[in-house]
């Protein structure tokens, strides 16, 4: 009796994570075609407004114009339907959710676009790919491999500004990624002193596992933290610290993919 039961707790694990397995699976597939798609519209942008003609300049100035308010307002139309349906319509409020995010995407991309032309829209051709990498590792790599991604990519695109530019809106930028990768490591200490979990309306959730090494997750933060700063004192270790956190980068990857296997 005792061993059917076990027998049923093993294939409950496995039903339980092939079920995880096909629903990250479907959402990585929207993830991938809604950067994909993200991605076409800026280079769009970076073709005809960063680099176009006059005449296509004003042209889409004038598009961006307009744009930040339709997407303004497609944002608060997806926000009242998924504040109207979140507690008794589980699509519809998905929905909302959708429409909110692609208004709030127009809206955004609009306003930054505008006020730090051309700049802003190179660097919105790369933070789009970031973070559609990034959401890819969220769904199928481990959480510990996801706060590492997500300060290494913090700190990287600071060092990445830092070694093109010392002005003071690039400097913000990078104090704004030593705020964030601080905030990283916070939680990765709250959830070591935690044990890899924690409460949340009386039900425990874990984050890392019970056995989880503490040491590469507190590490590779601090260590993009450290260059980070270096950098915004010394500029021109901006170059090989890039390199320095592309090698851990390089690493990480190749360590937790083997741990997937």
């Amino acid at each position: 009796m005792a061993q059917k039961k076990i027998v049923d707790k093993r294939a409950e694990k496995r039903a339980e994570r092939k079920e995880k397995s096909e629903r990250n699976m479907n959402r990585a597939v929207v993830l991938l075609i809604a950067g994909l798609v993200a991605e076409w519209y800026l280079l769009m942008a970076d073709r005809y407004y960063a680099r176009g003609t006059f005449e296509q300049l004003i042209a889409w100035d004038g598009y961006l114009a307009v744009m930040r308010w339709v997407g303004l307002g497609v944002f608060a139309a997806g926000a009242v339907l998924w504040l109207l349906t979140r507690k008794s319509r589980e699509l519809l409020s998905k929905l909302g959710v959708t429409v909110a995010g692609i208004g709030a995407f127009f809206a955004l991309t609009s306003v930054a676009m505008r006020h730090n032309y051309p700049t802003s829209v190179t660097v919105l051709c790369v933070v789009v790919p970031v973070l559609l990498i990034l959401g890819i590792i969220y769904l199928f790599y481990q959480a510990e491999f996801s706060l590492q991604a997500t300060a290494l990519a913090m700190a990287l695109g600071a060092l990445v500004l830092l070694g093109r530019s010392s002005t003071n809106r690039v400097k913000a930028c990078a104090v704004l990624a030593l705020i964030g990768i601080a905030a990283l490591l916070a939680c990765a200490f709250v959830l070591k002193s935690r044990g890899g979990a924690f409460e949340r309306g009386g039900k425990r959730i874990r984050v890392f596992p019970a056995n989880a090494d503490y040491r590469p997750i507190l590490a590779v933060p601090a260590l993009g933290f450290v260059l980070v700063a270096l950098a915004l004192a010394v500029p021109t270790t901006a170059f090989y610290a890039i390199w320095a956190l592309a090698v851990v980068t390089f690493v990480l990857a190749v360590y937790y993919t083997i741990k997937l296997m």
